[in-house]
């Protein structure tokens, strides 16, 4: 394999990473720069270079000092077909569960309720005034024992305070059950999603990333009957953990 590249080192490692029965499983000690600069008859530099791709990726972990080792993780599919269906919210507990169990791990959500001056562009979303409180329902995401993203959601106080919503313990149906009997229905959404962006300092910290490590970024404005923004749920996340984003778009009116 003499002569090739970082680049062309990396897709062989990427390979052998990701392949049925792989040698290299999440957990795993990858081999050291020293191990694959032999095998491949290249320079420890070259190896760093291929290294450093991979880590961009998600696919091991690089610490200094530390041997490296394997981080990767089947990615989740966000789809928005069905997960906001009454079967979903009845059999799997949300969307987000049953995508991650289709992936063959456990789902797990850690929550909190506070009152707050959400971001400006939350307020302007909800289309409230920038210094109203509201209701935030926090919700850290986890596949196994892995963060994988974090959506607090955000509630006008005159539609939340003083009710279930403020009551981390939710009966069947979640949160859209509760707005459905505080006569807010959510009959449509719209999302505004940012595929790829560099993460801030305090993401970076949620999600042990690094700075060339890029999340996504979604905005969930949920609407009831009347045309209310009653809801908006900011979705961030870890792109190499998250594969395909799936709409369907109605392009005949009913």
């Amino acid at each position: 394999m003499a002569g090739l590249s970082a680049n062309d080192i990396a897709a062989v490692l990427r390979d052998r990473i990701l392949r049925e029965n792989s040698p290299h499983p999440r957990g795993s000690v990858f081999p050291s720069q020293r191990t694959l600069a032999a095998e491949f008859s290249v320079s420890d530099s070259t190896i760093n270079r291929a290294l450093q791709g991979l880590r961009r990726q998600g696919l091991i972990s690089l610490g200094q000092g530390r041997k490296t080792k394997v981080t990767y993780m089947a990615q989740i599919t966000r789809d928005a077909r069905d997960r906001y269906t009454e079967t979903k919210r009845v059999e799997d507990r949300g969307g987000f569960a049953a995508e991650v169990r289709r992936q063959g791990m456990t789902p797990r959500s850690e929550a909190s309720v506070r009152r707050e001056v959400p971001p400006s562009r939350i307020a302007d979303l909800l289309g409230i005034d920038p210094n109203v409180e509201v209701l935030v329902r926090d919700r850290d995401m986890y596949a196994d024992d892995i963060l994988v993203q974090k959506a607090p959601s955000y509630i006008p106080g005159d539609i939340a305070f003083g009710t279930q919503l403020e009551d981390l313990t939710q009966p069947t149906g979640g949160m859209l059950t509760r707005m459905k009997e505080l006569g807010h229905e959510e009959v449509y959404a719209d999302e505004y999603l940012t595929l790829s962006r560099p993460p801030t300092g305090k993401e970076q910290e949620y999600f042990a990333l690094q700075d060339d490590q890029p999340v996504f970024e979604l905005y969930h404005v949920a609407y009831d009957a009347n045309g209310r923004a009653v809801e908006v749920s900011w979705h961030r996340g870890p792109v190499h953990l998250w594969g395909e984003f799936i709409y369907r778009v109605q392009i005949k009116q009913q």
